[in-house]
């Protein structure tokens, strides 16, 4: 390992780079960086200005134990560890050829399917997440064709699309096959209104996938008491913590357009933050609540660094940049919940998903509390309702009537 020829701000810069030259979807570029971003946190939170095998392997440690709590997934831990792989394998080579192929990869597409990915692609204003999620169907769909023997869509209809469609079920969880199914519909939407197909296919294209949803827990609120009551606010750290945990707790704000929260967003004189919410681009007006102001204004005016950047929230330590992603978000919730000695589970959004619980349990209307999270759907709300057990245990029926029949029961 390079521990003493590259700092590690020379290393990130470099890994940076060396995964630019890769031909690599964003949003996996994008999470690599994310992960070797928080190794190198680690290090600085440990004083260490070069990689440390210990502190790696403290890293390692701690993953494998949240894993072996049930905490996080047995596949999730595993990619952890193969994105952790790669990182320490540059740092010790200078190359990512590591002996397993780099997740996420992809293979050069035939030309005309890569004019029509790139034409279909640039069609619309399309938020960054699902452009990298739309990018991701149509490369596939067109590598599997040419896998067929296609060299464009001369002869592909019903048939092909149906066989990709089996072909992609075998292999995909139902989430997938739902972005799959939908960006397929859209891409052949595009196809047909530019006289580049026959027909939309939208019947074929309309079957149901059911997605998976998991229904986390809402965090209780005398945890949330206690977590805020044991940030030590006299420090820049705890000053930064006590604000970023009051715009999820009392504004419901997702840990991305926390990160992503500008000066510009705070208008003081009206008492409102306006923000574009990045998972939505929908606009949201919010209220500058007494507490979240004075928490704002404490942090601004005496802990955040002195820089040109717009960005609220600035690293503690040089170079003063604005907080890297989301990721740093749920690092600081994590940090506040271990000093509070509760259940680090690493999930910022529970502080939403709590608000949410709590206006539906305290009579909000739906579309008022869909208003106030920004949801685009009232349907977002169920995870929330989901949530209000209170309420559902008086929706429950009595099995009064409707005794089984027959067999050795008792």
């Amino acid at each position: 390992m390079q521990t003493q020829k590259q700092t590690l701000d020379e290393l990130m810069t470099a890994y940076a780079q060396s995964l630019g030259t890769y031909d690599l979807a964003y949003s996996t570029q994008l999470r690599l960086l994310q992960r070797a971003g928080i190794i190198v946190r680690q290090h600085v939170k440990n004083g260490k200005a070069y990689l440390d095998d210990e502190v790696v392997a403290a890293y390692y440690h701690e993953f494998d134990e949240r894993c072996y709590n049930g905490e996080m997934s047995k596949n999730h831990n595993q990619t952890i560890h193969r994105e952790i792989d790669r990182f320490l394998y540059f740092a010790e080579t200078g190359s990512l050829n590591l002996p397993y192929p780099l997740k996420g990869s992809r293979s050069t597409l035939l030309p005309e399917f890569e004019s029509l990915s790139n034409a279909y692609l640039a069609s619309g204003n399309f938020h960054s997440n699902t452009l990298c999620d739309m990018r991701w169907v149509v490369h596939k769909y067109f590598v599997w064709l040419a896998e067929q023997g296609y060299e464009n869509l001369n002869g592909v209809g019903a048939t092909q699309i149906t066989q990709f469609m089996l072909f992609c079920s075998g292999k995909m969880s139902q989430s997938s096959m739902h972005n799959i199914k939908l960006y397929m519909s859209k891409l052949y939407a595009y196809l047909y209104e530019s006289n580049q197909s026959e027909s939309s296919y939208k019947l074929l294209l309309t079957f149901p996938v059911n997605r998976e949803t998991k229904v986390y827990p809402a965090l209780p609120k005398d945890d949330i008491a206690k977590m805020l009551d044991s940030i030590d606010r006299t420090t820049v750290l705890g000053k930064r913590a006590y604000v970023v945990m009051l715009l999820g707790a009392v504004l419901g704000l997702r840990a991305c357009d926390v990160a992503e929260l500008k000066l510009g967003d705070i208008d003081w004189l009206r008492g409102e933050i306006k923000l574009v919410q990045s998972k939505t681009s929908k606009q949201v007006i919010l209220p500058l609540t007494k507490d979240v102001g004075e928490a704002l204004k404490d942090y601004i005016l005496n802990g955040r660094p002195k820089t040109d950047y717009q960005e609220i929230f600035i690293r503690i330590n040089r170079p003063y940049t604005p907080i890297a992603s989301a990721v740093t978000i749920g690092e600081i919730y994590r940090d506040c919940c271990k000093a509070a000695g509760l259940s680090a589970d690493k999930r910022f959004h529970r502080l939403r998903r709590t608000l949410g619980t709590s206006m539906i349990a305290g009579g909000v209307s739906a579309e008022a509390a869909s208003q106030v999270l920004g949801q685009t759907s009232i349907d977002s709300l169920k995870q929330y309702i989901a949530s209000d057990v209170a309420h559902l245990k008086m929706c429950a029926l009595p099995f009064t009537g409707i005794a089984p029949k027959g067999g050795d029961a008792q």
